[in-house]
């Protein structure tokens, strides 16, 4: 019998849904399902997450929206960029109409009883405790007090661990029958599959003269090189000149090839109009001062070849493939107070519909999913709260380390490294945790990595060569603005081009001590 799940809510579902994309995913291949269906709460930022899961387990993904008071599935590609449209318009007097003009479009299959009933949002049974903990934490109770706050449909989940992904064995205790599993392949059939996935879409940079990309950076670099080089001596032997050309050549041949000339364009341009207006831009930040390019256009103040730095560094063509093109990462540093001056122009520059900021997801991480768990079952005060949780390091400080783990956990890199710190309360005995606290302990390290709020990010900027609400979710920020509804590694691998305005208060300060 093939059944799949059409009703999934992932940690997108902002503290409603606890499983991760790739987890869920991961059990359907278990369970041997051929297909899966993702319908967050009025959010598709979990999509590109989910179906790059799907493709590594050789899963159907089907990527859909729940509403509220209906879900919907998207049946083609089409129906993918209407769930975008649709989902940019929650709140707004347009939703009406938007899912009216999408219903006769008939790209979007309305999930209904008792399939949409079937609702998923944990992977497996003794997740339960872990949403409920969420869902506490939504509420800002305990789960001693959740019973005065709970209404309507969260008691739900309070009565009932019946939320998970069910295997096979479990069909029939849960009522799955034939009849079922008919109405959901129906459903997978009708539902086809598509690329959400595509190469980096960079809007076309307007050239002067009506010369061509390629041909505008080369004749830029020629500027910096009679600009900076000549004046400065640094290409008086031959022996030095031959440095800098076969370094141009090689960085130009590079960007030519990845066709990524518009980007460093649009940068460069960005800096001019900084510039301009009489404000101090940053001298180059990280690799980024390790191309030459850079140098002779105006992007850094660094030559890369005096200091002997790496151009591999900042950008490495060995990461392309024919299906996916990394993209250059340049921070542009700005006075703080002109941040938003400076985003206005690109808006101007490149038209408001098709420039945006970008969300970025708190994650209950170490210290905090411990505290989390702690505060939830009012397992100790909170002066015992602090003391056990200084034990627990920064995910900073022990980045490197943390990638060697099979298990990419905060918590239990402290038990196995720092131990002693937290002896009091858990241990790690024979790869089993003991202790008063051990439980809690083990609950912390499943909820670590678990999204629990959504903000705004601090620096990123998305520049599209299309009006962005028609082809990337968008969602409001708290002030009511539209911003891109992926993360930045989802956007990249959408297509969507990234770039970073860095307000920068001592850029500020030194302005003011020069004026």
């Amino acid at each position: 019998m093939n059944w799949a799940p059409l009703c999934i809510h992932t940690h997108y579902s902002l503290l409603r849904g606890f499983c991760k994309p790739d987890e869920i995913v991961s059990k359907c291949k278990e369970y041997g399902y051929k297909a899966c269906a993702i319908t967050d709460y009025k959010s598709l930022s979990g999509a590109v997450n989910f179906y790059k899961a799907c493709q590594a387990e050789d899963i159907k993904p089907i990527i859909g929206c729940d509403f509220g008071d209906f879900s919907l599935l998207a049946k083609n590609k089409a129906g993918w960029f209407d769930l975008i449209e649709l989902t940019g318009t929650i709140g707004t007097d347009n939703f009406n109409t938007t899912l009216e003009k999408m219903t006769k479009k008939d790209n979007l299959y309305r999930l209904d009883s008792p399939l949409r009933e079937r609702e998923i949002y944990y992977a497996q049974k003794e997740d339960a405790i872990l949403q409920r903990i969420l869902l506490c934490s939504g509420m800002k109770t305990t789960l001693s007090k959740v019973e005065k706050k709970l209404e309507g449909a969260d008691r739900r989940f309070f009565d009932s661990d019946e939320f998970y992904l069910p295997s096979p064995d479990d069909f029939e205790s849960m009522g799955i029958d034939a009849n079922e599993i008919k109405k959901v392949n129906q459903v997978v059939d009708l539902c086809e599959e598509y690329d959400i996935l595509r190469k980096p879409m960079l809007p076309k940079f307007v050239c002067p003269d009506g010369m061509e990309e390629n041909d505008y950076l080369t004749e830029l670099c020629r500027k910096g090189w009679k600009r900076l080089l000549i004046p400065q001596g640094k290409v008086k032997t031959d022996q030095a000149k031959q440095a800098y050309v076969d370094r141009i050549k090689k960085e130009l041949d590079v960007i030519f090839g990845a066709d990524l000339s518009g980007y460093f364009l649009i940068v460069q341009d960005i800096i001019r109009h900084i510039e301009s207006e009489g404000w101090l831009a940053g001298p180059g930040r990280g690799s980024a001062a390790g191309c030459l390019i850079s140098y002779l256009i105006g992007i850094t103040n660094v030559d890369p070849i005096e200091y002997n730095l790496i151009f591999e560094r900042f950008y490495n063509e060995g990461r392309n493939t024919e299906e996916y093109i990394s993209l250059p990462d340049i921070d542009i540093d700005v006075p703080a107070e002109h941040r938003e001056e400076v985003i206005d122009y690109i808006k101007r520059k490149y038209g408001e519909e098709k420039v945006s900021q970008m969300i970025t997801f708190g994650r209950l991480q170490g210290r905090a999913a411990l505290k989390e768990v702690l505060r939830m079952h009012d397992a100790v005060s909170f002066a015992e709260m602090n003391e056990i949780t200084k034990g627990i390091p920064n995910e900073a400080d022990i980045s490197d380390q943390l990638e060697s783990m099979e298990e990419r956990s905060i918590i239990k890199w402290a038990l196995l490294n720092e131990g002693d710190n937290l002896r009091k309360w858990c241990k790690i005995n024979e790869g089993a945790l003991e202790g008063s606290l051990a439980p809690l302990f083990e609950q912390a390290i499943r909820i670590e990595g678990t999204n629990k709020s959504m903000g705004k990010h601090a620096a990123g900027v998305i520049i599209s060569k299309d009006r962005l609400n028609s082809i990337c979710p968008m969602t409001q920020d708290k002030s009511g603005n539209m911003i891109a509804a992926f993360e930045m590694g989802d956007l990249e691998s959408q297509g969507h081009v990234k770039f970073d305005i860095l307000g920068i208060d001592l850029l500020s300060k030194i302005m003011e001590i020069k004026e």
